[in-house]
């Protein structure tokens, strides 16, 4: 959802055509918003990752 979020907003920022002023500031929150979901999302799988077990040689 965040990347689509953020691609959305990112289309209509490089939209060759002219768009109102509230929909590019849209567009901006919508990318913002994207780019922040999906970080929250990467973190939370890569704290729920095992931790690979680290073998300790005694000698």
């Amino acid at each position: 959802m965040g990347i689509g979020l953020a691609s959305g907003g990112a289309a209509l920022l490089a939209a060759p055509v002219t768009l109102p002023a509230f929909v590019l500031s849209l567009a901006g929150y919508a990318v913002v918003a994207g780019s922040v979901a999906t970080a929250v999302s990467q973190a939370v799988v890569a704290d729920k990752l095992p931790e690979p077990e680290q073998h300790v040689d005694e000698h």
